[in-house]
């Protein structure tokens, strides 16, 4: 498995992974309609802070750092992780994570937030066991296509 820096090339592999993770719906937020078309990708790319996982040749995870701009924040950044459903429980997301929080480090980020849905078991193991602690909770925040509501979660890691 490679992790490395995404490119603008990598945004119609990114838009299918997204687009697998709706299909998938387990963790997921979005509808397919909330996917981002590959030319909006691509430009999000170009501005760099995200990364993509390879695993024989294919995107198979990505993630995102967005270190916030107000020069009272810029110690605050938020970061996101998807992983296909096909490759997940493989190492694939904790190494998504240990390279956006590098990144972090790097550019000096004291506070670290995520926002994950509170039935999604999997990643909240992750995000705990690298440290990361819920700091609070939107209620009924999702609505499913059944109606049922679920809550969302903020986590934060604060670092040194």
């Amino acid at each position: 498995m490679l992790v490395r820096p995404a490119v603008p090339a990598d945004a119609e592999a990114i838009r299918a992974l997204d687009l697998a993770l709706v299909a998938d719906g387990r963790g997921e937020v979005r509808e397919a309609a909330d996917v981002a078309e590959v030319p909006a990708i691509r430009e999000r790319l170009a501005r760099g802070g995200a990364f993509v996982a390879e695993l024989d040749g294919r995107v198979v995870g990505n993630g995102s750092l967005h270190v916030f701009t107000p020069a009272r924040c810029r110690h605050v950044a938020s970061l996101a992780v998807g992983v296909h459903p096909d490759a997940q429980r493989r190492g694939i997301g904790r190494a998504l994570m240990r390279r956006i929080l590098e990144e972090a480090r790097a550019a000096g980020v004291h506070r670290l937030e995520l926002y994950v849905r509170a039935d999604n078991d999997r990643a909240l193991a992750l995000y705990r066991s690298l440290g990361f602690e819920v700091e609070s909770v939107r209620r009924d925040f999702i609505r499913l296509a059944d109606g049922t509501l679920l809550d969302d979660l903020c986590m934060v890691l604060l670092t040194p």
